[in-house]
């Protein structure tokens, strides 16, 4: 068990489990800098084999700016009656998608259905430098202690 998993309780995903869960989920959170001011917005997307992750936006959207600038996308999950969840980051380069090179071509084909209304014509993909993940883990009622705020 390494020091930070110890200290913080949480433990830390591998490379492989984090793709799986990342490829199971279709809602996530991109942050990046436009403007001088930092953005975290919600969209709908898919992932590749690799963690590069693939998204929709609209015409003349903030989500633009996300071409060329460092970037990070963030997908999660959660069991609220167990108390458990996980999160996975993808840390990396945005780029437009134009279908001029046969990696985005083939990112071109994955699907990806935008909830926002709208057309949503123009992709983007975030390509990973850095794939990352952490779990809270199951723990059993006894282990949980007094817990300040909550009567039991």
């Amino acid at each position: 068990m390494s020091e930070e998993k110890h200290e913080i309780g949480l433990e830390v995903l591998g490379t492989e489990e984090c793709l799986q869960l990342l490829s199971g989920a279709v809602i996530g959170r991109v942050a990046f800098q436009a403007d001088g001011v930092p953005h975290l917005l919600p969209v709908n997307y898919a992932a590749d084999a690799d963690g590069t992750v693939v998204f929709r936006t609209a015409e003349h959207t903030v989500l633009e700016s996300v071409g060329g600038r460092p970037a990070v996308f963030e997908a999660d999950g959660f069991d609220a009656v167990n108390h458990t969840g996980w999160s996975v980051c993808v840390r990396g380069t945005g780029r437009e998608l134009t279908g001029h090179d046969t990696t985005a071509r083939r990112l071109l084909e994955l699907t990806v259905i935008s909830w926002a209304p709208g057309q949503r014509d123009r992709w983007f993909a975030i390509t990973p430098d850095e794939v990352t993940g952490r779990r809270i883990p199951l723990v059993r009622a006894a282990d949980f202690g007094w817990i300040p705020g909550v009567v039991s």
